[in-house]
């Protein structure tokens, strides 16, 4: 099983678009695929649920804060296993065996996120507990339930707090959606550095808090920036988007081939809940689709480099 965060500091950036469409893509492709919102927007969540259906069937039991909330004590603990909900559009628009299952967000994730934190503050052993709950994400991972999936998508807040923090220490790759702006290129540069650092600390405290004596390494990689939002001239981007995309390459950080071009619909907070977009047959904007495919299948040669299929 692959465990892949989307992230970056910035919001508005696609972030939630390209975890929709890449999961639905990749259970299309036969896949069992699980999707995890950490963000307390949950867009992710709403783009397949709506509200007054999450608030009736989900808010109260079906959340990933009910998880959080075992962590710390402040009820039953339960398993990632028990959480898991199945959209149904999304499901029956499916070719195949593939599926695709989420363990949805709640509005109040942002407050367990400064529980979290302020636990960790408060201890005597910061470190042994800081180490704890970065490691959190990783071990609930392994529950027997989850083990059907091949891939686990992560849609992260677009913050570096502990939330996030243990999403990346239990991911095998990071995905960065990103705009061709100037903050987006600076703030690619910063969560880059700001990885390592986290990655390294962490294996250097595993050596001393891990309760197995051989503990798994953490090395999660960056399987690409994907740029979304782009505007085009004569089927390229502009030129001010190419600068910036340039600017990421320059940086070493791997780029995929294929950039997603800017489309209103897409976008906007208000399109049709429950079918992403590489789903439907009819679209207003057919090489939109067609980009989120190909994207799909680079993230998936990253993956898989000797058996990725178009």
């Amino acid at each position: 099983m692959y465990v892949v965060s989307v992230i970056n500091y910035k919001g508005g950036v696609g972030k939630t678009t390209m975890t929709a469409n890449l999961g639905a893509e990749l259970a299309n492709r036969g896949m069992k695929v699980l999707l995890i919102d950490l963000d307390p927007q949950a867009s992710l969540t709403f783009s397949f649920y709506d509200p007054d259906d999450w608030r009736e069937r989900l808010r109260d039991g079906r959340t990933v804060k009910r998880w959080y909330d075992g962590l710390r004590g402040d009820g039953p603990k339960v398993t990632l296993g028990e959480l898991v909900v199945s959209p149904g559009p999304a499901n029956a628009h499916l070719k195949g065996a593939g599926r695709l299952d989420l363990i949805a967000s709640h509005l109040q994730l942002v407050d367990i996120d400064l529980a979290l934190a302020r636990g960790v503050a408060d201890g005597d052993e910061y470190d042994a507990e800081l180490f704890r709950v970065r490691g959190s994400l990783a071990e609930g991972l392994h529950d027997e339930a989850l083990d059907p999936y091949d891939l686990v998508l992560i849609d992260c807040p677009p913050n570096f707090n502990v939330v996030t923090q243990s999403a990346i220490i239990a991911s095998d790759h990071l995905l960065i959606p990103a705009k061709a702006d100037y903050l987006s290129t600076l703030g690619i540069d910063y969560l880059h550095g700001n990885v390592r650092e986290l990655v390294d600390r962490y294996n250097a405290d595993a050596r001393r808090f891990a309760r197995i004596r051989r503990h798994h390494k953490v090395a999660p990689d960056i399987a690409g920036v994907v740029f979304t939002m782009i505007q085009l001239m004569a089927q390229r981007p502009i030129a001010a988007h190419q600068g910036y995309m340039d600017q990421v390459r320059a940086l070493g950080v791997p780029v995929l081939p294929t950039a997603l071009r800017e489309n209103v619909t897409l976008f906007a907070t208000n399109t049709p809940r429950g079918v992403p977009v590489v789903l439907r047959d009819r679209v207003t904007a057919p090489p939109v689709r067609d980009e989120l495919r190909q994207i799909t299948t680079e993230f998936l040669a990253h993956l898989q480099p000797a058996g990725a299929t178009a």
